[in-house]
């Protein structure tokens, strides 16, 4: 664990009302600096490298940044040709590199700063057709193998696989509803979740609302479930929002009730945190939970993010009060979205407490002390 105060591109924040200490980054390369989104590890395993949005307002476009966080070895560095679409970048295995999406194709982008054309779609499958996009968030299976992709190529959403090895790619299916937000599980190779999601035809702009959030399906097509058949959104449920825990349990919050957990292999669920709630994510053993309330609401009342330790039951504020940004949230997806780092160390969020939008580095020790 390094120490922040020590290193030159940071600046140390206590919250007035909670009194934790927070580190913003004040080494700002582009105008806008944002946090990996939560389903999608920021950090290298060893912690040393923080990768990250860039963004030029009032362009809508981001590219990728990173930056070492050992204060012996301080840099930061921005990548102008790693515009991406969507939400999809996903840190490499190894740290130092990170995929990310532009139409057809896949990109492996190295912290020298060499990119790697490394997958394509099949050009006969995509056709003449507008390519939308062809991931949500970039996730690899827990043996390596693949990659998972979902997008929309015309008016048809699909999922597919880049097999790592020999960089083909494969179809695995396509839906004429909405499936986005994919995710390979972290301990089952071939176990997926998928999101059926409300979207627009490009089309003919019908409209189409979905009944079922989570999704669970295999690469071999022998399954295609929702994950619990139970909650019927916007009837008996809210949930959203969800992930994969590090041991390899589903988690998801539920606008009104707050953060669940599962055991995908017995179905046993667990309602761990019982308070209105956004985003979640969790510490590697889910004793730690983290979370923003509500940046869907920041036009009423300041943002909040969240620590909470489900053992002591205890909730403390990270940031108490968070102003609302000052560009429009939609074009950037300006949530603070928080998550643990790899060896839980850290929570990373985005912020606005000192009146921009900045990273936000918490270290965990002062949460549990």
């Amino acid at each position: 664990m390094y120490d922040l105060d020590k290193h030159p591109y940071f600046e140390r924040y206590t919250d007035p009302a909670s009194g934790v200490e927070s580190f913003i980054l004040t080494e700002k390369i582009t105008p806008l600096v944002q946090s990996m989104y939560f389903t999608n590890q920021a950090m290298s395993s060893d912690e040393r490298l923080l990768w990250f949005y860039c963004g030029f307002p009032p362009s809508p476009y981001k590219s990728l940044g990173v930056l070492s966080l050992d204060p012996d070895n301080p840099f930061i560095k921005n990548f102008p040709a790693s515009v991406f679409a969507d939400a999809s970048p996903a840190v490499a295995p190894e740290g130092d590199a990170v995929y990310y999406a532009i139409k057809t194709k896949l990109y492996k982008l190295y912290l020298t700063g060499k990119i790697e054309e490394f997958a394509e779609l099949d050009p006969d499958y995509v056709g003449n057709r507008r390519v939308e996009k062809i991931s949500t968030h970039l996730t690899m299976s827990c043996d390596g193998k693949y990659l998972l992709l979902d997008g929309l190529i015309g008016n048809k959403w699909f999922v597919a696989t880049i097999d790592t090895a020999t960089k083909k790619t494969n179809i695995i299916h396509e839906f004429r509803q909405c499936y986005n937000h994919s995710q390979f599980s972290p301990v089952v190779p071939n176990l997926f979740l998928i999101d059926q999601d409300n979207h627009i035809d490009p089309i003919t702009g019908e409209q189409y609302i979905f009944d079922h959030r989570m999704w669970l399906m295999n690469l071999e097509q022998t399954m295609f479930a929702p994950a619990v058949p139970r909650n019927w959104f916007e009837h008996n449920s809210v949930n959203a929002h969800d992930f994969w825990s590090a041991d390899g349990y589903l988690c998801w919050i539920d606008y009104k009730l707050g953060a669940f957990e599962m055991n995908v292999s017995t179905g046993e669920i667990n309602h761990v945190w019982k308070t209105p709630l956004c985003h979640t994510h969790t510490s590697s053993n889910r004793k730690y939970w983290c979370a923003d309330e509500s940046p869907y609401k920041w036009h009423e009342k300041p943002c909040k993010v969240i620590f909470y330790n489900r053992e002591t039951e205890k909730e403390t504020d990270i940031f108490s009060s968070l102003p609302q940004p000052y560009i429009p949230m939609a074009d950037y997806h300006l949530h603070p979205h928080p998550q643990f780092s790899p060896k839980d160390n850290y929570i990373t969020s985005t912020t606005t407490v000192k009146g921009d939008i900045d990273i936000a580095i918490t270290p965990v020790d002062q949460l549990i002390n």
